[in-house]
């Protein structure tokens, strides 16, 4: 038999044992009652490695985790860091909270790195060299990150992952178990979009005991698995009769180990790798990832304007570590899990700090640049409108106002179209990148009143004509400059919701001692009938048209649904507000049965979505998670959709559909990997209102030639303005701090460090594009890759960084 080496990499469930009372991971042998039993667990760790010098033991410690240990036992910290210096102890992953990366922004995704690396540096004096994990958590630009922050070595998770050869492949065993992968042929190259490649372990996850895999391989002969087991379970206890069980194997740490192997057994072909599920399941309608969203945008617009503050007036930026912190914490898996409703209501009042205190170091940044613009050359009161990315956009304005009829003139003292509404008011504003522009605010005449329409409603501009039914549905998308309709003309409309009604079908019940197997309902959900209730209103606009309607799906679900078509923006908006009475709506393992938008398209073309710092494809009938958008296209017309915090998706038979909510009072919930009911049922019904907002973009040619990024950018991100008193000042009406010209990059923050304002972005071309910055108020100080370092251009979802130095005052 072959000298089997076994690695653990124990998953520490910390941040959900301390901070959420009700959850099943309090559960001894499982998990501890408190985290001080929980604790002590980690002392007992500690004591049998110095008990056993032959003892080695890994940990998939989260930064944020770290850092409550750090808070809560400094002795333990200091034990664990001691014994990394004596080689007896490792640690893997290396991101701040353990998130599922594959739902996540590319920022959210880079400061997961970054803050978790600074963690380990500051607390451990550890360089994280593994990615191993129990979560998957996974996406085609992983590799990239993983180089940039010095990481070598990936390992295939105990979690439902994807992998696709992009090549010759492995050599495969079959065996009555399910594939295996062979000795000698362990390690894969996992190649992100860019072509960064990190070596991956290829052990597939399996169950039983030790005795039982060892038992196996030594059945098994010459066709044996690789010698390296890792297994990567939830803190166990360590005492003798674990030891002994384990007696039969060298206890190794991964680092040294896959080195080891790698060196014996190179990488054989190249492998796309990435995660198709996560715990984005619509449960509470996803108020944790629409919450999420909403503060990482209102963190990177404070991070913007203090970059222009910067630029503008040599202002010192504000430190945003406190904000990424609190926000990454959120974006924990097991805050995001079914297991922790506690929890994510936590989570859910950190991030809502997280918006009301990045929205306060906005505000003292554009009102410390307001105070120098001369905004004494127009009529009425001047509005100072800052766009915070650096690219050419048309952007969606909105001012709340004291409710009188207001006018707009702009830059070019012209009367703009407005859509006065009762205390706001909305224009379209043009930026050629990051700055500035003085608008004026006077006496207008009287809004158009809404009236009844009960009809179906025809709207056309130079990008569409579409059809809408008095219910909110879309009968029929046509493409203005080829008449292509976009929608299969059949019993499902677009933007036509379904829901099932749950209640009494998934079981409700408190686990004793061994959980029951999940079994099949018995019977099926009942659909919900989505039925208009009261009259749709049509009201007419300077820049379009709104239509107002309201829906019913049963006795417990409400929702008010509004569209915007504008005359001039391609997009159509529509937001939904869903109000719950104790809603079971949907079974956890059926996402048909959830509530979901559909969208049946006549295109047939390849399905394209943006994941952190690229864009990738999906298969047909697989989930899928944009990052902010998904777009159908046959190279000739095509159909993106862009979501604001419902990240879940799916294309099925020609129908786009898109997850929205879920809820039940049930114990019928898991990860999907097992049979078995989860040990605690929590009531999870939907309750309260919630608001969901999406737009749609039709479009002719493919997602770059339309600029479906732009577009989604511009959506995701409108421009803020800011009222003001009339007063000269040093600085223009109107400003251009930053543009990068053409669109063959995309940027994902600006943000000041040091001395310098940093750019960061990646590639979205074919080929490899020169980074062409236009600024009266900065100088290229630098381009160098994430990962390798200076470059002269960015290449095919490179990420990169432009570093800008501030040109001084004459």
């Amino acid at each position: 038999m072959a000298h089997w080496k076994y690695a653990i990499a124990q998953h520490p469930m910390y941040l959900i044992i301390r901070e959420c009372t009700t959850c099943a991971e309090r559960t001894p042998p499982w998990g501890e009652s408190s985290i001080h039993q929980y604790i002590t667990r980690i002392r007992r760790n500690v004591e049998a490695l110095r008990r056993h010098p032959h003892l080695r033991l890994g940990y998939e410690w989260s930064g944020v985790e770290l850092e409550q240990l750090a808070e809560d036992a400094p002795d333990v910290v200091a034990e664990l860091r001691a014994l990394a210096e004596d080689g007896r102890v490792a640690f893997y992953n290396g991101t701040y909270a353990q998130p599922h990366l594959q739902v996540l922004s590319a920022e959210a995704n880079y400061r997961q790195f970054e803050h978790g690396s600074r963690v380990y540096r500051e607390l451990l004096s550890w360089q994280v060299r593994t990615y191993a994990h129990q979560e998957a958590s996974v996406h085609d630009q992983v590799p990239q990150l993983l180089r940039a922050f010095s990481i070598r070595f990936a390992v295939v998770p105990r979690f439902a992952t994807t992998l696709r050869w992009l090549d010759g492949g492995e050599t495969i065993l079959f065996d009555w178990r399910g594939p295996r992968f062979v000795e000698g042929h362990e390690f894969t190259s996992w190649e992100g979009l860019d072509g960064s490649q990190v070596p991956l372990y290829l052990q597939l996850p399996r169950g039983g005991t030790l005795d039982d895999w060892l038992a196996t391989e030594e059945m098994a002969g010459r066709l044996r698995v690789p010698p390296l087991f890792v297994k990567v379970p939830d803190l166990i206890e360590i005492d003798e009769e674990w030891l002994d069980r384990h007696s039969e194997v060298e206890l190794v740490l991964l680092d040294d180990a896959l080195g080891e192997r790698l060196r014996q057994h190179p990488t054989q072909g190249r492998a796309s790798f990435s995660s198709n599920w996560s715990y984005v399941e619509g449960i509470g309608a996803e108020a944790l990832s629409r919450a999420n969203q909403k503060a990482e945008a209102e963190a990177l617009r404070a991070e913007a304007m203090g970059a222009l503050a910067f630029a503008l007036l040599g202002r010192p930026a504000a430190s945003t570590d406190g904000l990424w912190r609190t926000i990454l914490r959120a974006q924990h898996h097991d805050v995001a899990c079914f297991c922790a409703p506690e929890l994510r209501d936590k989570a859910l009042s950190w991030l809502g700090e997280a918006v009301g205190a990045a929205g306060d170091l906005a505000d003292e940044s554009a009102k410390a640049i307001v105070a120098k613009v001369a905004s004494d050359g127009g009529r009425g009161q001047p509005l100072v409108i800052f766009n915070t990315t650096p690219h050419r956009c048309r952007t969606l304005v909105t001012v709340e106002t004291d409710g009188a009829a207001v006018s707009l003139t702009g830059p070019t003292e012209a009367a703009a179209p407005i859509d006065g509404a009762a205390g706001r008011v909305r224009f379209l504003a043009d930026f050629a990148g990051a700055g500035y522009a003085t608008w004026w605010l006077g006496p207008g005449g009287d809004a158009l009143e809404p009236r009844p329409i009960d009809r179906s409603l025809s709207f056309e501009n130079v990008t569409y004509r579409a059809v809408l039914e008095p219910d909110g549905t879309f009968s029929s998308l046509v493409l203005a400059g080829t008449g292509d309709e976009l929608l299969t003309q059949g019993l499902v409309h677009g933007n036509q919701l379904t829901a099932t009604d749950s209640a009494g079908v998934s079981p409700r019940r408190e686990g004793e001692g061994e959980r029951e197997d999940w079994q099949r309902p018995k019977w099926r959900p009942r659909s919900l009938a989505c039925e208009r209730c009261g009259p749709a209103m049509l009201r007419h606009h300077g820049l379009g048209v709104t239509l107002d309607t309201e829906l019913s799906l049963g006795r417990k679900v409400h929702a008010a649904l509004t569209i915007h078509l504008y005359h001039h923006l391609p997009r159509i908006d529509l937001e939904w507000r869903f109000t719950f009475d104790q809603a079971s709506i949907g079974t956890f393992y059926d996402d048909d049965s959830k509530l979901s938008v559909h969208w049946p398209l006549t295109v047939s073309g390849e399905v394209t979505h943006d994941i952190a710092f690229g864009v990738t494809s999906s298969r047909p009938g697989l989930p899928f998670f944009p990052a902010s958008w998904v777009d159908v296209s046959d190279g000739t017309r095509g159909f993106a959709y862009l979501h604001q915090g419902t990240p879940k998706h799916w294309v099925n038979e020609g129908i786009l559909t898109n997850l929205l909510a879920w809820g039940e009072d049930t114990e019928a919930i898991g990860s999907r990997l097992w049979r078995h009911n989860w040990p605690k049922a929590f009531d999870q019904r939907l309750n309260g209102t919630h608001v969901i907002r999406c737009a749609i973009y039709p479009h002719e040619g493919g997602w770059r030639d339309a600029d479906v990024v732009g577009v989604a950018r511009a959506y995701a991100a409108p421009a803020r303005a800011y009222l003001a008193d009339p007063h000269p000042g040093p600085l223009p009406a109107v400003c251009e701090v930053l543009t990068l010209s053409g669109d063959e990059v995309a940027v994902t923050a600006l943000t000041v460090r040091g001395e310098e304002v940093v750019c960061r972005l990646y590639g979205l071309g074919t080929e490899s594009a020169a980074v062409t910055p236009r600024s009266q108020h900065l100088v290229p100080a630098g381009l160098r890759s994430l990962a390798d370092g200076p470059v002269e251009q960015v290449a095919p979802f490179q990420v990169a960084e432009l570093a800008l130095g501030r040109k001084r005052p004459e």
